[in-house]
């Protein structure tokens, strides 16, 4: 999985730039990506745009680092999370958990990701990163669920198709939590929630 780490990694970014970068995220978080201009960004970070430009050189070229950023941080987690961890049903919990990790951390990202997606279809700069990020998804679930078949613990004739499904699972529901009114009180039942059916779709028949 250190591919595809390595290509969500951009550039190295200085110290100034890597601030700029997390305001960027705060910003898009709290106004949604479609509705930033680069002025209004400056504005929220308190610089002057021409700062921006400096940088980055264009709105585009700071939102996408600013993904990547965003993403490459999501991947280190995960990683770090289920590296070493050999049983699958702790690797399951351990991806879970690191993947649903808190309410507002959980609600600024998937907003950001949601952009992306919407970008990556209208506009093709933002394509290759999106499809690195579901790439390093669907292998990571992969990863975890082979682990289980290999050990019989787990079922699925087709490893890509069974790393999907998981996956279209998780995020379908996450998109059903954005929505809901007390979506912090609720988080903790969202991955209880993936969880059991994560297991309900991989437990061998004989086992149910």
């Amino acid at each position: 999985m250190a591919a595809p780490l390595r290509s969500l990694e951009l550039k190295v970014l200085s110290a100034h730039e890597l601030k700029l970068v997390r305001g960027t995220y705060r910003a898009m978080a709290r106004t949604g990506t479609q509705q930033l201009s680069l002025r209004g960004i400056a504005k929220q970070l308190d610089v002057s745009p021409a700062l921006l430009v400096y940088h980055f050189g264009s709105k585009d070229n700071l939102l996408i680092e600013t993904m990547r950023w965003a993403l490459a941080a999501s991947v280190r987690r995960i990683e770090r999370r289920v590296e070493g961890i050999e049983d699958p049903h702790e690797a399951l919990a351990a991806i879970l958990d690191a993947v649903l990790v808190d309410p507002r951390a959980n609600r600024d990202y998937y907003l950001i990701y949601l952009d992306l997606v919407q970008y990556s279809v209208r506009h093709e700069s933002f394509t290759e990163l999106a499809g690195l990020l579901r790439r390093h998804i669907d292998d990571t679930w992969a990863s975890v669920i082979g682990r289980g078949v290999a050990t019989g613990v787990f079922e699925a004739a087709d490893l890509e198709l069974a790393s999907r499904q998981v996956r279209a699972l998780v995020e379908g529901a996450v998109l059903l939590w954005l929505q809901e009114d007390d979506w912090e009180q609720t988080h903790a039942a969202l991955q209880r929630d993936c969880h059991a059916a994560i297991l309900r779709l991989l437990t061998p028949r004989s086992a149910a």
